[in-house]
Parts: C-alpha cells; structure tokens; sequence
C-alpha cells in the first residue's frame, strides 16, 4: 500500500511539475516564408518576428510581438515590395507544459503599417489578428526552439483590403531568463 501511495504521489507530481513558471520571460525571434503574387508574377520574402512574453501564471503568459515583412527578399520578379512593421500584443494559454517542450494556443490583436512601392510610395495602416497554436522545445538550459502556426489576418484598412491571410509557420529560438 505505501508502495502504490509513493508512486501515485510521484506520478502526480511529475504532472504537476511545470516549466514555466509565474514571473518567467521569454524572449524569442521567429521567421516565416512569405510567397505573395503580384501582377501575375510570383515573388518570395519573409516575415520576422521578435517577442517578449510575461508568464502572469504557469499556464498564461502575455506577449508583444514586434513584426516586420518584406515580400522581395530572396525574389522580385514584380517589382512591386511590400514592406510591413507593426505591435501585437498576445495571451497565450499552455495546455501542455513538460520540463522539456509544451504547447500552447495564443490570440493577440494589434496595429501596423504598409509600405508598397509600385512606382510610387503608399502608405497604408493595418489592423492585425493571429489566433492558433504553438510549441517550444528545451534545446539548451534556457534556449528553445519555437514553432508557430498560426492564422492570422492583416487588414489594410487604408484601402479596405486582405494584406495578407492564413496560416502560416514560424520558426524560432527563444531564450528564457
């Protein structure tokens, strides 16, 4: 009976045991393939991401997701770039959280702005929001490997139009202190 209390007790430790912890902060970066079409011709660049996340609890942390993209990076076959900067502030929720990964689920809503050279300079604001999942992988003491899949949506309220939309993966390190 002590033998069966002892490893029940341990066991519910271990899934107790967290990673995060209240008052953590994580600081990551992240990038992501960002293939637009323009005018019929396909052009392929990036978008990166640099965060700051507060755990308020084991299980919720609040982020600030600095973004920046630019469709002609690696190529330009259009001629026409695309250059976007902007804040989203996040929640996220941990629904899984080991000593060496978790998952989580984040929603965030922010603002930026658009920059297109087409002969001519527009510039445009955006309103922003991202929903979908994540994970981070301990691959150091405090470094971690960070995927993203979110869905998000960057609404060019300037010409009310879709900047850009879907899901789309991230991938990152991020380093926890």
């Amino acid at each position: 009976m002590k033998k069966l209390f002892l490893v029940c007790a341990l066991l519910l430790c271990s899934l107790l045991y967290s990673q995060n912890k209240k008052g953590e902060m994580l600081l990551s970066v992240a990038v992501s393939p960002y293939p637009t079409t323009t005018n019929s011709e396909n052009d392929f660049g990036a978008l990166g991401l640099a965060s700051f996340e507060f755990f308020i609890s084991n299980k919720v942390s609040l982020s600030g997701s600095f973004f920046t993209s630019n469709n002609t990076l690696i190529k330009n076959n259009s001629g026409v770039t695309i250059h976007s900067y902007g804040f989203t502030p996040s929640i996220h929720y941990y629904f899984v959280n080991k000593e060496k990964w978790n998952v989580f689920a984040q929603a965030g809503y922010g603002f930026g702005f658009e920059d297109q050279t087409q002969g001519y300079i527009q510039n445009s604001a955006l309103t922003i929001y991202n929903i979908g999942p994540g994970a981070h992988y301990r691959i150091g003491e405090k470094l971690y490997l960070k995927l993203l899949l979110p869905y998000f949506n960057a609404r060019n309220v300037t010409l009310n139009v879709d900047a850009a939309s879907g899901i789309t993966a991230f991938l990152g390190l991020g380093f926890k202190f």
